[in-house]
């Protein structure tokens, strides 16, 4: 949703320093990501306090720096004026707010996985937004914590940082019945990012 935002012409300062250190970030090894990540952290931290960022490696593409609140609504204004602020560089896209990723992940939490099969939500429309309730395969009080967090982080992945934040008004969780059956406002998770891009379609 939001990439490249009209690019100014005035320098800024950890884009200036990014720039002149692309080649040597694009060509480190596994062994030099801790000193070229706290190099990073340090340089944006200056220039954009508050605000978070990624990386995403694309071999033979340029690789994606976003731009992130880390899910502070209060922040979003920053985040637009950072990427604004931003010349263009080549070998890298820069993007505001963490994109949707995958639907095929799954995560490992100490033995125990989480899919997008295993999660479904129910939704209820309301002015400005909606409430949405995420119900988890095996939720229980004992894996509340593991299930619960799990399931917050397939759908940050599934629609995004700014759909997380700006269109989901209050969030829930609750135990997946053992044979849930779709209905209008109740359906897997991975359909979620299909179901926010139909809102207001005719």
């Amino acid at each position: 949703m939001f990439g490249i935002l009209g690019r100014k012409t005035k320098d800024a300062g950890f884009w200036e320093w990014l720039a002149a250190n692309t080649s040597r970030i694009q060509a480190g090894s596994n062994e030099d990501v801790p000193r070229i990540t706290a190099e990073i952290k340090e340089v944006f931290g200056k220039s954009y306090p508050g605000l978070v960022w990624e990386i995403t490696r694309a071999p033979g593409a340029p690789w994606l720096f976003c731009v992130s609140a880390d899910g502070d609504p209060k922040l979003f204004p920053k985040v637009v004026e950072a990427v604004r602020a931003a010349p263009l560089i080549p070998g890298w896209e820069i993007h505001a707010f963490r994109p949707r990723g995958s639907l095929d992940a799954i995560l490992d939490m100490g033995g125990r996985t989480l899919a997008y099969d295993d999660v479904w939500c129910s939704i209820v429309q309301r002015d400005g937004g909606m409430d949405v309730i995420l119900w988890i395969r095996g939720l229980s009080q004992e894996t509340l914590e593991a299930l619960g967090g799990g399931a917050l982080i397939l759908l940050d992945n599934a629609i995004g940082e700014y759909d997380a934040v700006t269109k989901i008004k209050q969030l829930d969780r609750a135990p997946l019945p053992m044979n849930p059956q779709r209905r209008a406002n109740f359906f897997p998770l991975a359909e979620l990012p299909q179901f926010l891009d139909g809102l207001g379609k005719a």
